[in-house]
């Protein structure tokens, strides 16, 4: 037996785009039909989209999914099965997460999830489990009592969400079908991976899965991973984090290779903000670009979405999609880097260089360097008039009295970067265009950054992700550029270098020596505190212990001081959090204040907890 007439259908949702989102199912599946499979399973809540929040239990939108459920089934090729995931209301009045069988004209059951446990996303507030047997379904003119078990094209088949569906499965079941809404996290790709096949040999059954892909709602991305694989034996694997709307992935599409670990971070990034661009209607990207690490990677990740939707999506999809957003999309030249570059990247990203009376010529020529090696379009102005005004503004009011650097640092730090704000939205608001803020993980769990300041913005893309990874990350794409795929394609950005060779710094101070780490402690150790509270769940006086061991090179003292640091800091700066941009989940250890490590916003400061650390 051969599960080749099999298919996963992926797909890019828009939360309740109904129309829209069945619309691609019908698509893929009128290409699956004539492609000659019996049978395409598409993802978890694949009509409705995944992020749909409190709606999903409004009356109006339960009954509308269900009727593009109908147009559907009726809309199907003869002698062809689809599987699609929709909330559905149970007989008890609970909305559920649900998945129905169908083929044209007909409705074949109704599988739902029989577990929760193992979930830490949106889901566990918006559906109810565990669920009662004697629980049916009311669709159209007909009642469905639950299922997991189904014959599809003759071979016994089970819908599994989770590890919770299983003890459901019949005996003899042949296939299993894992329908997912799985967001991109790094390294869980492979784990997810990892766990199909091993679940294909404890059980000597192919097990296939789909997922959602791009960036569907704001936060989440989804990385489209569908995975085929047979008693331990691994048959194929689909790409993941496409740019496509949509794709069909069978046993026949064999093994993709994944690239390198930076370049993943990088596309996932990229596909972010590429659907953030496609889905607000947005006309490219404003950046204010310091000539630091942060607003360096972010301006390379615009350039790299072109360059991955021009070669995923081929010239004419890619000339479709951009048109629609009124870009100006010339022939093409023949050369991908060079045709983004010179074509489209003026007209996506703009750049601008805020100097103060405290810059350095240094990140000026980085902010320059890196912006032309894009092809963004970049200016250069100076806020320091802004500055002074303000300043003068403040000492008119208390004469006798004026600001200082001894006593007044953080104030006369903050006005620069609340200066440059304005002006950027400007730029922003009269060319339609998204503003990025480029604040990164380790600067958003002890608030080093400055709200309305360079916190400004529509959009976190790198939020989630810590800074001691963006150094690497920007060494990596200096020395080696940025892989789009395995092909060999690449994003060159040479002029990296200028960014990676500094040493972080906020350049809000005088003197010309103030760096992030001086301010702080070293990114290494930050983001080591992170991983320890965040991802292992541990004490204060328990990740002590582990630094001293790892970090040899540092005094007890000195590290007591940067323990306390992190925590005192991540505890009164939640606020910040609540408050900042929509960031992309990467990092397992994501302080998203939404969807990330929930964090009370007042609180005590972690008082008691710090204490054991003089004991």
């Amino acid at each position: 037996m051969s599960i080749l007439n099999f298919a996963a259908g992926r797909l890019n949702t828009i939360p309740l785009d109904l129309r829209g989102n069945a619309n691609k199912i019908l698509q893929l599946c009128n290409e699956a039909h004539k492609q000659g499979y019996k049978f395409v399973a598409f993802p978890e809540l694949s009509i409705t989209g995944y992020a749909c929040g409190d709606l999903f239990n409004h009356a109006e939108l339960q009954k509308a999914a269900v009727k593009v459920l109908l147009e559907i089934k009726y809309a199907l090729e003869e002698d062809f099965t689809v599987g699609v995931g929709i909330p559905l209301l149970g007989s008890d009045g609970k909305t559920y997460d649900a998945y129905v069988l169908m083929e044209k004209g007909k409705i074949l059951g109704v599988s739902v999830l029989h577990s929760f446990y193992n979930s830490k996303d949106a889901r566990v507030r918006f559906f109810t489990t565990p669920f009662d047997e004697s629980l049916s379904f009311y669709i159209g003119a007909q009642v469905y009592q639950v299922t997991q078990n189904f014959t599809i094209d003759g071979k016994k088949t089970a819908i599994c969400f989770n590890d919770g569906d299983l003890p459901f499965v019949d005996d003899d079941c042949e296939v299993m079908v894992c329908p997912e809404a799985t967001r991109f996290e790094l390294y869980d790709t492979q784990l997810r991976l990892n766990k199909i096949v091993e679940l294909s040999d404890k059980y000597q059954r192919y097990v296939m899965t789909t997922n959602l892909l791009g960036c569907e709602s704001g936060s989440d991305i989804f990385d489209g991973l569908c995975v085929f694989a047979h008693k331990g034996q691994l048959l194929a694997i689909s790409d993941i984090l496409s740019f496509k709307e949509s794709s069909l992935v069978s046993e026949k599409s064999g093994v993709s290779t994944f690239i390198d670990e930076n370049d993943v971070i990088v596309r996932a990034v990229a596909l972010g903000l590429y659907d953030w661009m496609k889905k607000t209607h947005a006309h490219g990207f404003a950046l204010s670009m310091s000539g630091g690490a942060d607003s360096g990677l972010c301006a390379t990740c615009v350039a790299y979405g072109q360059l991955a939707a021009l070669h995923d999506l081929g010239f004419d999809g890619y000339k479709a999609l951009m048109q629609s957003l009124k870009f100006e999309v010339p022939d093409f030249t023949g050369d991908k880097e060079s045709y983004i570059k010179t074509y489209m990247m003026p007209q996506v990203l703009t750049t601008v260089y805020q100097g103060s009376a405290v810059s350095s010529s240094v990140t000026r020529t980085a902010a320059a360097k890196v912006s032309e090696n894009l092809g963004a379009k970049h200016f250069e102005w100076s806020i320091a008039k802004l500055v002074e005004d303000y300043v003068g503004l403040v000492n008119d009011t208390t004469p006798g009295d004026p600001l200082t650097w001894e006593r007044d640092d953080l104030t006369l730090q903050n006005i620069q970067a609340r200066c440059r704000a304005p002006s950027i939205w400007m730029i922003a608001n009269r060319y339609n265009k998204l503003l990025i803020t480029t604040s990164n993980a380790s600067e958003g769990a002890v608030g080093y950054c400055t709200m309305d300041g360079d916190t400004a913005g529509g959009v976190a893309p790198i939020g989630d992700i810590s800074k001691s990874r963006i150094l690497r990350i920007n060494q990596h794409i200096a020395d080696n550029g940025i892989a789009i795929d395995a092909s060999g394609l690449k994003l060159n950005v040479p002029n990296m270098s200028y960014i990676s060779a500094q040493a972080p710094t906020a350049e809000l101070r005088p003197g010309g020596n103030q760096t992030d780490e001086r301010d702080l402690m070293p990114y290494v150790i930050l983001d080591r505190i992170a991983v320890l509270h965040q991802e292992e769940m541990q004490t204060p006086k328990q990740i002590l212990e582990v630094l001293k061991e790892e970090y040899s090179q540092f005094s007890k003292d000195e590290l007591v001081v940067f323990v306390k640091r992190y925590f005192t800091k991540l505890a009164t700066n939640q606020w910040k959090r609540e408050r900042g941009a929509t960031t992309f989940h990467i990092e397992k250890t994501d302080l998203n204040a939404k969807s990330g490590f929930i964090f009370p916003l007042l609180n005590d400061g972690y008082k008691s907890l710090l204490e054991d650390l003089d004991k």
